[in-house]
């Protein structure tokens, strides 16, 4: 995401941090980060794909209910993507 779009989210806060190696986990056919927010691991590629951590409900899955019929609220809210950065 660039720094353009950033900018427009006037409404929410935001945050830029620099990953660490230390900072991946590696799976089996993956790497996966934790979400700064909420701590879920997720993938690299649902962060690319769906800009969500494994955290995240979406409208669908937050609208329906449990077995004691309460509404389920999203756990997390973060908005995550990636950045490559480099210098010459």
């Amino acid at each position: 995401m660039s720094d353009t779009s950033l900018e427009n989210e006037e409404s929410s806060t935001k945050a830029r941090m620099m990953i660490e190696p230390d900072a991946l986990h590696e799976g089996e056919d993956e790497l996966f980060l934790d979400c700064p927010q909420c701590g879920s691991t997720t993938t690299i590629s649902r962060i690319l794909n769906k800009g969500r951590c494994s955290g995240y409900l979406d409208s669908a899955q937050a609208e329906s209910t449990t077995e004691d019929e309460q509404l389920l609220d999203p756990i997390c809210t973060a908005k995550l993507s990636l950045e490559l950065v480099w210098t010459s």
